[in-house]
This record gives structure tokens, C-alpha cells and sequence, in this order.
């Protein structure tokens, strides 16, 4: 009777395993398990760094850390390709739903001063077939703090996104930079 049990049990446990891995879908979804999903025309694009020199589009998986090489060098050595996890495309889909790009002007100084070298940001967003794109160039290359509340708001989406970017092993493996800025 033990046994009889004991083969019922683990019976149930395989096929309720089975089951969960069968239920994944192709849309990101939120990791709250809430039923929310990512749009299917979900994309964002980011540049940063000084001068931009860095970028990021979620629909290629084109991750650059680099333009700026030595002369003749090859733009390649510094691309690789990362594909958003459905965790992270979620969480990035609704930072960027809640940042409201849409109500920022298509060139912005989002308040975190000057400096020479410059820094260039950009960041646009698409969902529900809607696009909104969003330029700061000349600004800080610290742009971490903005003497505004909206100009934070923006300044903590970039660098989120390329905070998480700079920390995936596909970046990490690309060569050290040739050239660097005082």
C-alpha cells in the first residue's frame, strides 16, 4: 500500500512538473506571474557614455561598447549580441510605461550640468505602436543626479538599463577599451 502510494505520488509531482515547464510562452511576462505581458511591438534603443559611444537595441540584441577605436581597428571586437530575459524586458517595458517618455521633448537637458568631454544620451521606446525617442547630448558625463525631479526620472531609466547591460557576461567579455577620456 506504501508503494502503491509512493508511485501515485511521484506520478503527480512529475506530471505537475511537466505541466509548469510546457506552460512558458513566447511573451515576456511579468515575473509576478500577475498575467501582464510585454506588447509585441515592445523595443527599446539606448545610447550613452561620453560622446554616446555605447548602445543598445533590444530588436537586433546589438550590444556596442564602443565606437571610438584606434585608427584602422575593428568595430566588430567591441559588439556581441544580448537577448532581454522575459523578467528583464518586463521590468524594463514598465519603467518606461511609467516614465511617460512621451512627455519629454525629443532633445532634452535633463539637469545634471556640463562637462568636456560631453556625454551623449539617448533612449527610445516602442510599444503598442507608439514610438518615443529621447536626446540629451552635451551633458555631464556624470549624469547620475539631475537638479530635477523629471530629469532624475530619466537619468535612473538609462542608467538602469545600461547598469544591467554592462553587467552581462557578454559585455564583460568584450575587449577593454583602446581609447579613454580625461
Amino acid at each position: 500500500m506504501k508503494r502503491l502510494f509512493s508511485l501515485i505520488l511521484i506520478a503527480v509531482m512529475i506530471a505537475s512538473f511537466a505541466a509548469c515547464g510546457a506552460n512558458k510562452t513566447a511573451e515576456p511576462v511579468d515575473t509576478a506571474d500577475n498575467g501582464q505581458t510585454v506588447p509585441k511591438d515592445f523595443a527599446l534603443t539606448v545610447r550613452w557614455g561620453v560622446y554616446g559611444i555605447s548602445s543598445y537595441d533590444s530588436r537586433t540584441g546589438k550590444l556596442v561598447k564602443t565606437t571610438d577605436m584606434l585608427e584602422g581597428g575593428d568595430p566588430d571586437r567591441f559588439t556581441t549580441t544580448v537577448v532581454l530575459s522575459d523578467a528583464t524586458a518586463y521590468r524594463f517595458y514598465r519603467m518606461l510605461s511609467v516614465l511617460d517618455l512621451s512627455s519629454y521633448p525629443e532633445e532634452y537637458d535633463p539637469g545634471c550640468g556640463y562637462s568636456a568631454p560631453s556625454a551623449t544620451l539617448e533612449l527610445s521606446f516602442t510599444a503598442n505602436g507608439e514610438t518615443h525617442r529621447v536626446r540629451c547630448d552635451d551633458i555631464s558625463v556624470e549624469y547620475r543626479v539631475s537638479d530635477n525631479q523629471k530629469g532624475q526620472a530619466f537619468l535612473d531609466a538609462v542608467n538602469a538599463i545600461a547598469d544591467h547591460l554592462t553587467s552581462t557576461p557578454e559585455w564583460e567579455a568584450l575587449p577593454e577599451y583602446e581609447l579613454f577620456y580625461d
